[in-house]
């Protein structure tokens, strides 16, 4: 091989290198912007979710005071109507 290729031959080597280097970068890059992402939406999911908990409590509570009323009703209506 003579110093002119052995030259080349280094400088491709070099650059496959820096090459990988920049491709083992960007990688990384996506990486921590996908882990970003994933977290913002896992606190979002977090979010509907309690808001979610905190409407079906409101429904049952709602649910259940109405169930309440009706049985109160029941009730009257019974002790008016053997009166």
């Amino acid at each position: 091989m003579t110093p002119e290729q052995e030259n080349q031959l280094f400088q491709s080597i070099g650059q496959i290198q820096a090459t990988q280097a920049a491709i083992l970068k960007e990688v990384t890059d996506i990486k921590t912007d996908l882990t970003k992402r994933v977290d913002s939406i896992e606190v979002r999911v977090e979010k509907v979710e309690e808001k979610v908990t905190h409407n079906r409590i409101k429904i049952a509570t709602l649910g259940g005071g109405a169930g309440l009323i009706v049985a109160m009703a029941a009730e009257v209506l019974k002790l008016g109507g053997g009166a």
